[in-house]
């Protein structure tokens, strides 16, 4: 039987939840939130092989996420996911030559409450799917194609949005330098008017009244 030693607090229980992955809109902001629901619909109309990964974010995971080397964003309160105005998009495995399955379930089913260490290969690997994102000594980032299919798709992705979804902008265009294949942050997808919402507090206000977590 456990001790009382080995139970978790109901703080530490709180506080485990709000490590956890979000993809549902529910904790987006209003507006941002019925835009992307169109486009869920739209990639499925399209049977394109992108899931929603992640939408809302937690200060407390966006804190987590930065000390394991997975964002850059030191102030939790300037990431878009924070604020409700971001996604992030994930492949389908099936659609995935490049990478192991296993390696990419891996990824994909990663919980931030096990892993304490330092960042490790494996999870770079979403940001490497179909281009050399990262590059290295040897190749320049994002100019080799590692799986052609996979690039097709983000770029069909990048296509859709910029036709159909003029209040979007896509991550695989941050950054684009010339002979570069694709841009940085493929996976991301924001709302165009984030920053100026985000300046004037009108997220935060938005996101408080709907009682999101950790707000």
């Amino acid at each position: 039987m456990a001790t009382c030693e080995n139970q978790l607090t109901p703080q530490e229980i709180y506080e485990k939840k709000l490590l956890k992955r979000i993809d549902g809109i529910t904790f987006l902001y209003p507006d941002f939130a019925d835009i992307i629901h169109d486009l869920s619909l739209v990639m499925r109309q399209h049977q394109m092989p992108f899931k929603i990964y992640e939408t809302y974010r937690t200060p407390l995971r966006q804190k987590k996420l930065t000390s394991l080397g997975l964002s850059k964003i030191r102030d939790p309160m300037e990431s878009t996911h924070v604020h409700g105005v971001a996604v992030d998009v994930m492949l389908d495995y099936r659609a995935v030559r490049s990478v192991k399955k296993s390696k990419l379930s891996k990824i994909t089913e990663s919980d931030l409450n096990q892993k304490k260490s330092d960042i490790s290969d494996d999870f770079g690997v979403v940001y490497n799917l179909g281009v050399n994102v990262l590059g290295s000594e040897s190749r320049d980032p994002r100019t080799v194609v590692e799986d052609q299919v996979v690039l097709d798709f983000w770029n069909y992705l990048g296509k859709l949005i910029e036709r159909q979804f003029p209040d979007l902008v896509w991550g695989g265009k941050f950054n684009l330098k010339e002979g570069e294949l694709i841009g940085t942050d493929p996976p991301h997808i924001e709302y165009r008017y984030a920053r100026e919402l985000m300046s004037k507090r009108e997220t935060l206000i938005a996101l408080k009244s709907r009682g999101n977590p950790g707000l």
